[in-house]
């Protein structure tokens, strides 16, 4: 408990094995007087106006013995009696006895976890006197969760009985109901989740269709290349008068039937000269650069084209060309037949 003095300050009084007043234990008590009474102490108090801390202060207040239990059984002692400056809303053993809270229950790591956001819900860092609240005013609690004052209702519905009581470490307000934290929304956050969810596979699905398209696209665009690619490789071997497997004869003429007489002999001739060569890859036709006199002006000739290029069973490689003549490749060269 605590009593004034007459110079004002406050005196903290313990009742324990023995009765100790600010640090002083009292050795003799109860000295009746004509006009009061007299405590012999075994040591001189000195004033001031915070003779203990807040748990010490609500310890000997003789109403707040629930709250004492709780911060002790919670392991908060020591926060408690810190340099601050605290505030604290110390609701009273009835408040208690309201809220239906059992400590015995609450002796578990859950339950300890519980208490200790219950009771650091009713702690301010900072000093708040009741001259400082005005309507509304939002204080942060240690619990890192926020409460309401009223000048009216007191904190979050509950009375401030008894306020400014002043301690080495901070400032006491007394109150007539347990302030619990307010609890979390774990069905919005939960919603919250699956909304995230949805969004995040909605995107998703975009990305996808989006990733398709593009890659089609690119398909696309790289087969029109590749054919356009095609075509310009065949109109230039077509311009080097070389004929490729793809490409179509023009000619409908059957040549081979012309040239059966011819191709027998040139055949056995070339058996002659040179060893069976293996199929050879096209070769373009070498051509001679006549170099005009100067003077001269040389009318343009055009070069033949390949009609018709063909293999024989003999291994030897023909072509029939536009203007009548037709070559065989040599292995070296192509040479006019006939």
């Amino acid at each position: 408990m605590s009593a004034p003095t007459v110079n004002g300050n406050p005196l903290s009084f313990t009742v324990g094995d023995s009765v100790m007043v600010n640090g002083a234990t009292v050795v003799d008590a109860d000295i009746a007087t004509s006009n009061g009474v007299i405590h012999v102490i075994d040591k001189v108090l000195t004033p001031t106006s915070t003779p203990n801390d807040l748990p010490r202060t609500a310890q000997c207040t003789g109403i707040h013995n629930s709250l004492v239990a709780a911060v002790i059984q919670a392991e908060l002692l020591e926060t408690l009696q810190g340099d601050g400056p605290f505030t604290l809303f110390a609701p009273t053993d009835q408040a208690f006895i309201d809220a239906g809270i059992d400590l015995t229950s609450l002796d578990t790591p859950e339950g300890k976890a519980a208490l200790t956001d219950i009771l650091l819900y009713h702690v301010h860092s900072g000093s708040v006197q009741a001259s400082n609240i005005s309507e509304g005013m939002m204080l942060q609690m240690v619990n890192g969760d926020n409460t309401t004052l009223s000048l009216t209702t007191g904190i979050n519905g509950a009375n401030i009985t008894l306020a400014d009581v002043m301690t080495s470490n901070g400032i006491i307000h007394v109150i007539d109901a347990v302030l619990m934290p307010p609890e979390e929304a774990v069905d919005d956050a939960s919603g919250d989740g699956v909304a995230s969810e949805d969004d995040e596979g909605g995107l998703m699905t975009i990305i996808s269709f989006v990733a398709v398209g593009l890659i089609g696209a690119l398909g696309a665009v790289l087969f029109l290349r590749s054919r356009a690619s095609d075509e310009e490789v065949q109109k230039d071997l077509s311009e080097l008068g070389i004929i490729t497997n793809s490409q179509p004869i023009a000619a409908t003429v059957d040549y081979s039937a012309q040239y059966a007489q011819q191709a027998q002999p040139a055949q056995q001739v070339a058996t002659q000269a040179y060893v069976a060569q293996p199929a050879q890859a096209v070769q373009p036709i070498q051509t001679v650069e006549v170099i005009p006199h100067p003077m001269a002006v040389q009318p343009v000739v055009a070069e033949p084209t390949v009609v018709r290029q063909w293999t024989d069973e003999g291994g030897y490689t023909w072509r029939s060309m536009d203007n009548g003549n037709t070559y065989w490749w040599t292995g070296t060269e192509w040479k006019l037949y006939g």
